[in-house]
């Protein structure tokens, strides 16, 4: 048995999701509760996760910066896309454009020092 549970108001709707709905509603096997929901979606939340919504890379400037900086820039390129990505995302998703020069400044000079941001990665090394 496949259990379901009711989404709240401000639940997050995946892209494929929202692709999904239109498809479901047009075939009938969209139940009421779930056309409710549907209707009744926070429609501020336009991208539900981080990793589904607009392109989050670094902007021109602020990948200037960073290449100015040759050994930060070396790191960083030799660092996985998902670090890449998540690192960008840190950044770029700064609301005030001092925290974004704050921790674009962090994220230069942690990769100068070949180390990556403990929040934008699974596994810290621990210093004995």
């Amino acid at each position: 048995m496949i259990r379901f549970t009711r989404r709240s108001k401000t639940s997050a709707w995946s892209a494929i999701n929202v692709r999904r709905v239109p498809e479901l509603i047009a075939e009938g096997r969209m139940m009421p509760m779930g056309l409710e929901a549907w209707e009744n979606r926070h429609l501020s939340k336009k991208y539900g996760y981080t990793y589904s919504g607009p392109d989050r890379r670094l902007g021109e400037s602020e990948e200037m910066q960073f290449r100015a900086n040759e050994p930060a820039w070396k790191f960083l390129l030799t660092q996985p896309p998902s670090y890449v990505k998540a690192a960008s995302i840190w950044v770029m998703n700064a609301k005030r454009p001092e925290t974004r020069a704050k921790r674009l400044e962090t994220l230069i000079n942690d990769s100068a020092e070949r180390r990556r941001l403990e929040g934008a990665t699974r596994y810290v090394k621990k210093v004995r």
